[in-house]
C-alpha cells in the first residue's frame, strides 16, 4: 500500500512538474517572440530615420553651390576642348556624381519601406509611405533640372550665345542650387519630419 501510495504521488509530482514546466515554456516562448518582434520593429525604425537623416544630407550635398575641383578630375575630355565648355561639362559631371548616393539611399529606404509595412502599424508604415514619395519626386526634380540646366549652359557656352528661355533657366537654376530656406529644401525637410513622429515610438 505504501508503495503504491509513493508510486502515486510520484506519477502526480511528476504530472505536475511537466505542466508546471509546459506552462513556464509557453510563457518564456511568447516573451521571448515579443522581444524578438519589438527588437525588430526597433531596427526598421531605427533604420528608417538614419536613412531620412541620410537622404536630407545628401540633397543638401547635392545642392550645394560649391563644387571642387577634384570631383571632376577623372571626366574624359575632348582634345581641344574649348575652356567655356569645359567648365559647364565639369560641373555637370560633379553634380551627377553627388547624385549617386541619393539613388542608393532612396533605393534603402524603399526596402525598409517593405519591412515597415510588414512590421510597423499601418499609421507609421503610410507615413514612411508619404516621405519616400516626396524624396523620391524632389529626386525626379533634381536630376532632371540638373541635366535640362546644363545641357542649356553647354548650348550657351558652344554657341556663345543667350539662352532663348532665361526664366526657365533661373527656374532650373533654383532648383539645382540650393539657398537658405528655398522652397526645395523645405520640401526635402518636410519629407524627413514626416519620418520621425510615427516612428519615435519604436526607438525610446
Amino acid at each position: 500500500m505504501d508503495v503504491e501510495l509513493v508510486s502515486l504521488t510520484s506519477h502526480i509530482a511528476i504530472g505536475v512538474s511537466a505542466v508546471v514546466v509546459a506552462v513556464i515554456a509557453f510563457f518564456g516562448l511568447r516573451t521571448w517572440r515579443k522581444e524578438l518582434t519589438g527588437k525588430a520593429k526597433f531596427e526598421v525604425a531605427r533604420n528608417v530615420m538614419l536613412l531620412g537623416f541620410k537622404l536630407r544630407a545628401d540633397f543638401e550635398w547635392a545642392r550645394n553651390p560649391f563644387t571642387r575641383s577634384w570631383e571632376s578630375a577623372d571626366r574624359p575630355r575632348q582634345e581641344n576642348e574649348p575652356e567655356r565648355e569645359s567648365s559647364v561639362l565639369n560641373e555637370w559631371y560633379a553634380r551627377n556624381h553627388r547624385l549617386q548616393p541619393l539613388v542608393e539611399n532612396l533605393q534603402k529606404l524603399q526596402e525598409v519601406h517593405w519591412e515597415a509595412e510588414i512590421l510597423l502599424s499601418e499609421d507609421s508604415s503610410k507615413s514612411v509611405s508619404e516621405g519616400l514619395i516626396i524624396y523620391r519626386s524632389s529626386y525626379g526634380d533634381l536630376s532632371s533640372a540638373i541635366h535640362s540646366f546644363f545641357d542649356a549652359r553647354r548650348q550657351e557656352a558652344t554657341t556663345g550665345m543667350p539662352f532663348g528661355d532665361q526664366n526657365w533657366l533661373r527656374e532650373l537654376e533654383r532648383k539645382v542650387y540650393s539657398r537658405p530656406d528655398d522652397d526645395f529644401s523645405k520640401r526635402i525637410e518636410e519629407a524627413t519630419k514626416q519620418l520621425a513622429p510615427a516612428l519615435k515610438a519604436y526607438v525610446k
